[in-house]
């Protein structure tokens, strides 16, 4: 039984469809393209018993984004493609046990201490696409000579193992399960089939010629000296017994070329030998996992941005310092800033401004738990995490074509699964609650979910626009374990730092003369494009007094 070399988990396993997989290489080495089919077969819907749920976060939290603009790798400075599905299908399924997430973060920590283990890993992940793309999509030769292809994908497959087992023998963490597997590789019957095959097929026979040359520089005689056939081999056979199967098969009736033969022992070789390509191929999306956070942790670090393997443990507080939200390095440098020194049971309440950090702050939150209990690089510069067994987050609404409900609805639905689906051990984060009707509506809504959460005591963090309720809530709190942080403003702008208490104003008005949002300016623009049907009103000093007459209705109407 050759081992599976899983770089993933501590106790090996093959978490693909190993029949469908077989199917699709197979018909792959015959010539056909499939690439789309086989990504997804490599990309299994679940690695494991998991609790967590893509509904819940994946959309508010980008995690799409994160992978196609911070998850990538590059070989010899080419960029090359990763699995997104599995990448995804990863980091939405965080493992739930301590052993797991440090047995990644020890792969981590040697690729980052060792340059030359780290440039064979990206060698190797080059050798496992370059294998994967031969499957994939057979480049035109295939279609001249199908019968070479097809020998080319097996000394393929036959170099990956061999440096597989020459290159990883001195690894210390997980990566020394690649050396292992491909020495056992070696030592099967099936790879001594498929060694006897290329060697015969390179060294069929040695042949020493005597050249006579003339003065003119030119050939006068060419003579064969000596013949060494490759007798050892075991697909050899001799010229008289060549000689004779060829004579046995015609006076049979049979008719068919020494190339059908081929043919024939090569597809008998490939289908010795696939056992051990699936779990090969499983390997290039756990390469992918580790040498695209390396590539985010160089992009990072590049920037001025520290990033760290997080402490983990089922009761540790939320403890991050430094941290900053990896998406927004796409539109120049992150602030870092600093959530630290919480209560382990505490319900987090952020109140500031719009355009203050505050659902930046929820998102930066959601993805350091997604990657530091996956294991890999949290965007901070030191990380405490607590263990969790779901992520549910809570946007401001967007409305859909085709929703039911208005926004307000909609987010009270969304509060209703909320509350089916969560324990005491998930992450709750919720951007600006209950903030799609009035605040005394509003207010017996919060208070409800405020109780219930506090109740269930999950990790949780919400954002409100409603500051007199939430200098209420300070004041008064409803719950034990409330706290309280602000934005910190630097005048009348924000430093995107938070700090404890409650925001003493959203500034809605300096944010809205920023922007130009006011009755002058607009109405100058208006007049400028030439839009106005009839006078804009002016302040109530200048309308003229309201008739005390009643309305007539119908003239009114």
């Amino acid at each position: 039984m050759i081992p599976i070399p899983d770089l993933l988990h501590p106790e090996p396993r093959l978490a693909l469809d190993g029949k469908a997989l077989a199917e699709l290489l197979e018909v792959g080495f015959l010539g056909g393209a499939h690439g789309p089919t086989l990504e997804k077969a490599l990309a299994p819907p679940h690695l494991g018993p998991s609790s967590w749920r893509q509904e819940f976060f994946l959309k508010e939290l980008f995690l799409d984004d994160l992978i196609e603009e911070c998850l990538t790798v590059s070989v010899n400075g080419k960029k090359l493609p990763v699995n997104r599905v599995f990448l995804r299908q990863v980091l939405s399924q965080p493992p739930a046990v301590v052993e797991t997430i440090r047995f990644r973060q020890q792969v981590l920590r040697e690729l980052e201490s060792s340059p030359e283990l780290s440039a064979l890993t990206h060698q190797l992940y080059g050798e496992l696409f370059r294998l994967l793309s031969l499957f994939k999509a057979p480049h035109k030769g295939a279609k001249l000579d199908l019968t070479m292809f097809r020998i080319e994908l097996l000394e393929h497959a036959k170099r990956t193992v061999d440096f597989m087992a020459s290159e990883f023998g001195e690894a210390t963490s997980a990566l020394r399960r690649i050396s292992t597997s491909a020495e056992k590789i070696q030592n099967s019957r099936e790879y001594k089939y498929l060694s006897a095959l290329l060697d015969f097929d390179n060294h069929l026979a040695r042949l020493s010629f005597q050249l006579r040359v003339g003065a003119d520089g030119k050939i006068r005689n060419l003579e064969l000296k000596k013949v060494e056939e490759n007798v050892k081999n075991p697909f050899y056979r001799g010229p008289w017994k060549r000689l004779w199967d060829r004579f046995e098969v015609s006076r049979r009736g049979y008719e068919f070329s020494n190339r059908e033969l081929v043919n024939r022992v090569v597809q008998e070789v490939f289908s010795e030998i696939s056992d051990w390509l699936k779990p090969l191929l499983q390997m290039l999306g756990h390469l992918a996992f580790y040498l695209s956070a390396l590539s985010f942790r160089e992009r990072c670090l590049s920037q001025g941005l520290d990033v760290t393997l997080a402490e983990l443990s089922p009761d540790a507080p939320l403890e991050l310092e430094q941290l900053f939200n990896p998406l927004l390095m796409r539109q120049g440098l992150p602030v870092p800033c600093t959530l630290g020194g919480r209560d382990p049971d505490s319900i987090i309440v952020i109140t500031g401004p719009n355009s203050g950090g505050k659902t930046r702050l929820l998102q930066a939150v959601g993805l350091a738990q997604l990657l530091g209990q996956s294991g890999l690089y949290v965007p901070a510069a030191r990380a405490r995490l607590p263990i969790v067994d779901g992520i549910f987050a809570s946007s401001t609404e967007q409305a859909d074509v085709d929703q039911r409900e208005g926004r307000l609805g909609t987010e009270l639905l969304r509060i209703r699964t909320l509350f089916e689906s969560i324990g005491s051990r998930s992450m709750v984060l919720m951007d600006e609650l209950c903030s799609g009707t009035n605040p005394s509506e509003a207010v017996d809504i919060f208070l409800t979910v405020l109780e219930l959460l506090g109740s269930l005591n999950p990790v949780a963090i919400i954002t409100t626009h409603f500051l007199d309720f939430g200098r209420r809530l300070e004041e008064e709190p409803p719950i034990d374990h409330l706290e309280f942080l602000q934005v910190v403003m630097d005048g009348e702008r924000s430093t995107y730092q938070f700090a404890s208490g409650v925001a003493p104003t959203s500034l809605a008005t300096s944010t809205a003369k920023r922007l130009g949002v006011t009755l002058e300016k607009l109405s100058a623009l208006i007049e400028r494009r030439g839009a106005v049907r009839r006078p804009l009103e002016r302040p109530d000093a200048e309308r003229p007094a309201k008739s005390s007459k009643p309305a007539d209705p119908i003239r009114e109407g």
